[in-house]
């Protein structure tokens, strides 16, 4: 009995060790360091490769290689690390009393503003919106889902099925049009090819496209492309549906007399506001072709009688209702058609940087009320 309460104790004081390192002051300058270095190279790499880029190689990564095979830390890793530093910290370095309450309060304030950072990460809805001058949209599109998109010729309604998790011999049941379909072969990313030689059956595609080819998912979720291969057995007999990502042509085919297109496209949605491009403006540096910065200026009109004029920068973004749309990218067409690229963030956590800077604030003040009377006593 002796020797399992030494083991326990043991196992005790090895983990409370554990605790106090994670606690050390040295780790929390080792993150606020790494914090700072990937915040500076990541918007340094925003400049030439665009938000979604910089997101997903330092922001949204728990590490990344440097040259193709040195790992580094991403931002989610350094935050992880710091919330249980933080928490550490708290038991560890810093006494529950009513004379620390000023840092506790704001140490507290930090673990909530990393905890919106793990919402962030884990929960918010990104997609891009993209539009040329003069053009009006209401809808943005997703940069990793896909969706089978259906509708019925002459009829007003667009019918949408997330593709995410479909496989060979799964079912996609369309109630609302009459429609079961019989998934053949589903691929997260492909290839495509035309001609007859390689037609796996009676396949049909508004392009004249006859096969996909699967291939290894790309590390950028932005470059797979999906397709899709389904009958409907309602149809002609053995006749199948070939859809692919890049095929920028509905494909029609006739159900019990009656004619439906399909479409594989980007997943869709619908935002609370029709916005229009009014002006795009860029600067490059001189004598080159590297952006500067750039801006759109755009009209919004929403319910309510919404309706006013903003400018979209590289460090302005626009905030409507639980939406936050960022400037991008941007595109220059042969015959000099500009086109912006907004990145579209739905976040569940957006308000917890804000409750967090104030409770940090706050802790501050207590901080320093506290540090001020203690002065004064002494004197």
């Amino acid at each position: 009995m002796t020797q399992a309460n030494n083991s326990a104790a043991n196992n005790k004081n090895k983990m409370i060790g554990l605790l106090k390192k994670i606690a050390s002051l040295k780790l929390t300058v080792v993150c606020l360091v790494l914090f700072a270095f990937l915040v500076v190279w990541g918007t340094i790499y925003q400049a030439d490769h665009g938000l979604y880029q910089a997101q997903q190689k330092f922001f949204f990564s728990w590490f990344f290689l440097i040259f193709g095979f040195i790992p580094f830390p991403g931002t989610v890793l350094v935050m992880f690390v710091m919330f249980f530093n933080l928490l550490g910290s708290l038991f560890f370095r810093i006494k529950f009393k009513l004379s620390n309450i000023g840092n506790i309060i704001t140490h507290t304030g930090i673990m909530v503003l990393l905890l919106g950072g793990f919402l962030t990460f884990y929960f918010s809805v990104e997609s891009t919106l993209m539009l040329r001058e003069g053009e009006t949209g209401n809808m943005s599109s997703s940069h990793r889902s896909w969706e089978l998109a259906v509708w019925e010729k002459g009829g007003r309604d667009i019918y949408a099925v997330d593709s995410a998790g479909l496989n060979s011999g799964d079912t996609i049941d369309l109630t609302e049009l009459g429609l079961v379909l019989q998934v053949n072969e589903y691929y997260d990313n492909c290839t495509s090819y035309t001609g007859t030689s390689a037609a796996p059956g009676n396949v049909i595609n508004a392009s004249g496209i006859r096969a996909l080819e699967e291939k290894p998912r790309a590390v950028e979720a932005g470059e797979n492309i999906a397709g899709l291969i389904f009958q409907a057995p309602s149809a002609a007999a053995g006749q199948a549906v070939l859809l692919y990502g890049n095929d920028s042509m509905a494909t029609p085919a006739a159900v019990n007399k009656r004619t439906f297109f399909f479409s594989l496209r980007r997943k869709k949605f619908l935002l609370p506001l029709n916005m229009t491009l009014l002006d795009f403006k860029v600067k490059l540096y001189p004598n080159s072709n590297i952006p500067k910065s750039y801006a759109s200026r755009v009209k919004i009109k929403a319910a309510g009688g919404i309706e006013r004029e903003v400018i979209i920068s590289m460090n302005k973004p626009l905030r409507f209702a639980d939406l936050t749309f960022f400037q991008s990218s941007y595109q220059v067409a042969r015959d000099g058609t500009e086109y912006t690229i907004l990145a579209v963030v739905k976040n569940s956590g957006r308000l917890l940087p804000y409750i967090s800077s104030i409770w940090i604030f706050l802790g501050l003040i207590v901080h320093f009320l506290v540090k001020l009377r203690k002065r004064r006593n002494m004197n």
